[in-house]
């Protein structure tokens, strides 16, 4: 059977989260990173991908801002601070 765990046990163990984010956040430098979905070998993968390539999607986007989701990573992001009221965090 275990031991119930005592209050200073259950204090070090709330804590620790905190402890272990000041340790990472410095090492990692953030939590996200931005890599390639595609392949880019030479400058005409570069040019659909980038200038001048770009700009067709962004024109589409600007006539029709549903397609923001289609043509970008926009619906890959979580909101944070969906919590106003910090004792839940």
């Amino acid at each position: 059977m275990k031991k119930k765990p005592n209050v200073e046990e259950l204090l070090a163990k709330a804590k620790q989260p905190s402890k272990d984010a000041m340790r990472l956040h410095p090492f990692y430098r953030g939590k996200l990173e931005t890599s390639l979905k595609c392949r880019i070998k030479d400058f005409n993968d570069f040019a659909i991908w980038y200038t001048p390539g770009v700009a067709a999607p962004c024109k589409d986007i600007a006539a029709h801002p549903d397609k923001v989701f289609e043509h970008t990573n926009k619906g890959n992001f979580v909101a944070f601070g969906l919590f106003p009221d910090t004792k839940f965090l």
